[in-house]
């Protein structure tokens, strides 16, 4: 799980006054039980189901919020058609440098221990969803930075193929009850 040496390097070079380069000896000279509390639902996160989709939940409330953005119609007629999986992976993207409000050294450490911290959640996260859905098959990777987003991980299902839920339009990018006539 993620390189030691450099998580270790990363570390050192922001508390030397620990005197390690091993991150294990981190935990207990930096950390508390109310940190490690907040940071477990990262490492092991919460996942909701909504219309037969799995999404990692981040940020707190995902499953009203998630299911109230599937219901909305787009607002703008000039966004491109989206279909189902697009928008379930759209839910399941999350870039490193954004999950978290604030910054801790250099640009550089900072870049580094973001690709360091996603190449562990990939790990982790594959755990995560492998225990929580072993009849399913999903893909957690990182991904660089592009013109479009930062460096990121994605989770996407690979098998079983989602099921577009009823009533789903990739024009609107939502799922809009039926019009009895």
């Amino acid at each position: 799980m993620g390189d030691d040496a450099v998580a270790g390097r990363i570390l050192q070079q922001l508390y030397p006054e620990v005197g390690s380069s091993d991150p294990v000896a981190y935990v207990s000279e930096l950390g508390d039980s109310v940190q490690a509390l907040v940071y477990s639902r990262l490492f092991w996160p919460k996942l909701v189901e909504i219309e037969g989709a799995v999404f990692v939940a981040l940020w707190g409330d995902d499953e009203e919020y998630i299911s109230a953005r599937l219901r909305t119609p787009a607002a703008s007629s000039n966004w491109a058609p989206m279909s189902w999986p697009q928008a379930v992976d759209s839910f399941n993207k999350f870039e490193v440098a954004h999950i978290f409000r604030q910054n801790r050294g250099s640009e550089e450490v900072v870049e580094d221990a973001n690709r360091e911290l996603a190449s562990i959640l990939v790990q982790v996260w594959k755990a995560r969803l492998a225990t929580s859905y072993p009849e399913r098959k999903f893909s957690v990777r990182f991904v660089d930075g592009d013109e479009t987003m930062d460096s990121r991980v994605e989770v996407t299902q690979d098998h079983p193929p989602l099921a577009t839920p009823k009533g789903w339009s990739d024009e609107l990018r939502a799922i809009v009850p039926e019009v009895s006539p």
